[in-house]
Protein backbone atom coordinates (compact mmCIF):
# COMPACT_ATOMS: atom_id res chain seq x y z
CA UNK A 1 0.00 0.00 0.00
CA UNK A 2 1.08 3.49 -0.82
CA UNK A 3 0.55 6.60 0.94
CA UNK A 4 0.17 8.45 -1.66
CA UNK A 5 -3.09 6.76 -2.48
CA UNK A 6 -4.22 7.11 1.10
CA UNK A 7 -7.22 9.92 0.99
CA UNK A 8 -6.83 11.74 4.29
CA UNK A 9 -9.53 14.50 5.09
CA UNK A 10 -8.96 17.99 6.29
CA UNK A 11 -9.85 17.07 9.85
CA UNK A 12 -7.15 14.85 10.06
CA UNK A 13 -4.67 16.58 8.76
CA UNK A 14 -5.76 19.25 10.81
CA UNK A 15 -5.37 16.43 13.95
CA UNK A 16 -1.98 15.44 12.91
CA UNK A 17 -0.74 19.79 12.45
CA UNK A 18 -2.21 19.89 16.08
CA UNK A 19 -0.94 16.89 17.64
CA UNK A 20 2.33 17.78 16.27
CA UNK A 21 2.38 21.23 17.28
CA UNK A 22 1.31 19.81 20.84
CA UNK A 23 4.49 17.75 20.80
CA UNK A 24 7.00 20.29 19.99
CA UNK A 25 5.14 22.79 22.57
CA UNK A 26 5.81 20.28 25.40
CA UNK A 27 9.09 19.05 24.13
CA UNK A 28 10.40 23.25 24.36
CA UNK A 29 8.53 23.72 27.69
CA UNK A 30 10.96 20.80 29.48
CA UNK A 31 13.40 22.08 28.14
CA UNK A 32 15.76 24.00 30.98
CA UNK A 33 18.49 23.99 32.18
CA UNK A 34 20.51 24.63 36.40
CA UNK A 35 23.21 26.45 37.84
CA UNK A 36 25.41 25.02 40.65
CA UNK A 37 26.95 27.11 43.18
CA UNK A 38 29.83 25.51 45.34
CA UNK A 39 31.50 28.19 47.41
CA UNK A 40 34.53 27.27 49.26
CA UNK A 41 34.55 29.92 52.64
CA UNK A 42 38.22 29.63 54.14
CA UNK A 43 39.31 31.15 57.07
CA UNK A 44 42.28 33.94 57.10
CA UNK A 45 43.59 37.00 58.78
CA UNK A 46 41.99 40.27 58.18
CA UNK A 47 45.00 42.09 56.01
CA UNK A 48 43.70 45.46 56.62
CA UNK A 49 42.85 46.47 60.06
CA UNK A 50 42.22 49.47 62.30
CA UNK A 51 45.42 50.28 64.98
CA UNK A 52 45.22 52.54 67.57
CA UNK A 53 47.14 55.82 67.05
CA UNK A 54 49.37 58.27 69.48
CA UNK A 55 46.13 59.91 70.12
CA UNK A 56 43.39 57.32 70.79
CA UNK A 57 40.92 58.68 72.85
CA UNK A 58 40.67 57.62 76.58
CA UNK A 59 37.18 55.58 76.38
CA UNK A 60 37.45 54.11 72.61
CA UNK A 61 38.01 50.66 71.88
CA UNK A 62 39.32 47.93 69.40
CA UNK A 63 37.07 45.30 68.27
CA UNK A 64 37.71 41.84 67.62
CA UNK A 65 40.55 41.43 64.98
CA UNK A 66 40.92 45.44 64.88
CA UNK A 67 38.78 45.53 61.80
CA UNK A 68 35.95 47.70 63.63
CA UNK A 69 36.71 50.68 66.19
CA UNK A 70 34.61 52.62 68.68
CA UNK A 71 35.80 56.42 68.53
CA UNK A 72 35.16 58.16 71.88
CA UNK A 73 35.60 61.92 70.44
CA UNK A 74 34.45 65.02 71.88
CA UNK A 75 33.62 68.35 70.34
CA UNK A 76 34.27 71.73 72.07
CA UNK A 77 32.12 74.78 71.73
CA UNK A 78 33.03 77.33 69.64
CA UNK A 79 36.16 75.60 69.15
CA UNK A 80 38.14 73.21 66.85
CA UNK A 81 39.68 70.26 68.36
CA UNK A 82 41.88 68.28 66.49
CA UNK A 83 43.08 64.42 66.80
CA UNK A 84 46.26 63.98 64.84
CA UNK A 85 46.48 60.59 64.88
CA UNK A 86 43.30 58.84 66.72
CA UNK A 87 43.51 56.02 64.25
CA UNK A 88 45.63 54.51 61.83
CA UNK A 89 44.86 51.57 59.32
CA UNK A 90 47.55 49.37 58.44
CA UNK A 91 47.89 47.06 55.29
CA UNK A 92 50.27 44.27 56.49
CA UNK A 93 49.55 42.32 53.23
CA UNK A 94 52.46 42.01 50.74
CA UNK A 95 49.88 43.28 48.06
CA UNK A 96 48.57 47.06 47.80
CA UNK A 97 44.58 47.26 48.98
CA UNK A 98 42.34 49.97 47.87
CA UNK A 99 39.77 51.44 50.52
CA UNK A 100 37.07 54.30 51.12
CA UNK A 101 35.17 55.96 53.70
CA UNK A 102 31.15 55.39 53.06
CA UNK A 103 28.32 57.04 55.22
CA UNK A 104 26.38 54.38 56.54
CA UNK A 105 23.97 56.47 59.47
CA UNK A 106 24.43 58.87 61.71
CA UNK A 107 22.07 60.13 65.14
CA UNK A 108 20.44 62.16 65.61
CA UNK A 109 18.61 62.29 62.84
CA UNK A 110 18.08 65.02 60.37
CA UNK A 111 15.59 68.00 62.18
CA UNK A 112 16.26 66.81 66.16
CA UNK A 113 17.46 70.19 67.55
CA UNK A 114 20.30 68.27 69.11
CA UNK A 115 22.21 68.81 65.61
CA UNK A 116 21.94 72.12 65.95
CA UNK A 117 24.96 71.83 68.47
CA UNK A 118 27.14 70.69 66.26
CA UNK A 119 29.39 72.57 63.36
CA UNK A 120 31.32 69.79 61.87
CA UNK A 121 32.68 66.45 62.55
CA UNK A 122 35.53 65.75 59.64
CA UNK A 123 37.41 62.92 58.72
CA UNK A 124 40.54 63.22 56.87
CA UNK A 125 42.64 60.14 55.43
CA UNK A 126 46.52 60.94 55.47
CA UNK A 127 49.27 59.09 53.95
CA UNK A 128 52.78 58.48 56.13
CA UNK A 129 54.00 61.83 54.92
CA UNK A 130 51.10 63.59 56.73
CA UNK A 131 49.56 64.98 53.01
CA UNK A 132 45.66 64.32 52.77
CA UNK A 133 44.29 61.77 50.93
CA UNK A 134 40.68 62.09 51.08
CA UNK A 135 38.69 63.87 53.64
CA UNK A 136 34.95 62.39 54.81
CA UNK A 137 32.69 65.83 56.32
CA UNK A 138 29.81 65.90 58.41
CA UNK A 139 28.38 69.32 58.55
CA UNK A 140 25.50 71.08 59.69
CA UNK A 141 22.73 73.74 58.28
CA UNK A 142 20.51 74.48 61.09
CA UNK A 143 19.26 71.17 62.25
CA UNK A 144 20.44 69.05 59.79
CA UNK A 145 23.39 66.82 58.99
CA UNK A 146 25.04 67.18 55.70
CA UNK A 147 25.88 63.90 55.13
CA UNK A 148 29.09 63.28 53.03
CA UNK A 149 29.12 61.57 49.59
CA UNK A 150 31.25 58.06 49.58
CA UNK A 151 34.59 58.32 48.87
CA UNK A 152 36.54 57.68 46.00
CA UNK A 153 38.60 54.36 46.63
CA UNK A 154 42.12 54.99 47.67
CA UNK A 155 45.00 52.85 47.24
CA UNK A 156 47.06 51.53 50.15
CA UNK A 157 50.39 50.08 49.36
CA UNK A 158 51.70 46.95 51.10
CA UNK A 159 53.58 46.85 54.37
CA UNK A 160 52.00 50.65 55.08
CA UNK A 161 50.02 52.72 57.63
CA UNK A 162 48.13 55.27 57.11
CA UNK A 163 46.21 58.05 59.72
CA UNK A 164 43.19 58.94 60.00
CA UNK A 165 43.09 62.37 61.56
CA UNK A 166 40.01 63.65 62.90
CA UNK A 167 38.69 67.89 63.65
CA UNK A 168 35.42 68.48 65.94
CA UNK A 169 33.85 71.28 66.50
CA UNK A 170 30.59 72.20 68.08
CA UNK A 171 28.56 75.59 68.31
CA UNK A 172 28.80 78.16 70.53
CA UNK A 173 26.78 77.37 73.99
CA UNK A 174 26.29 73.65 72.95
CA UNK A 175 24.73 71.54 75.55
CA UNK A 176 27.35 69.39 77.10
CA UNK A 177 24.66 66.21 77.20
CA UNK A 178 24.76 66.72 73.15
CA UNK A 179 26.09 63.28 70.98
CA UNK A 180 26.48 62.61 67.50
CA UNK A 181 27.06 59.04 67.14
CA UNK A 182 28.49 58.04 63.30
CA UNK A 183 28.39 54.74 61.62
CA UNK A 184 31.27 54.24 58.37
CA UNK A 185 32.17 51.66 57.01
CA UNK A 186 35.64 51.44 55.25
CA UNK A 187 34.95 49.12 52.26
CA UNK A 188 38.30 47.65 51.61
CA UNK A 189 39.30 45.70 48.13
Amino acid sequence: MKFKNVKITKSARFLVLLLLSLMVGVANAAIFYSMVMQPVVSVTAAKVFFVSGNDFPNGSALGTNSTYVSLALKAYPNVTLTYEQPLNISNVDTASHTFRLRHVSITPANGDVQVGNFTFINFVVQNTAGVAQGSFNYNTTSLNWNTPSTMSYMTLPASTQWIIFVETKAVAGASDAATANIQIAVDVV
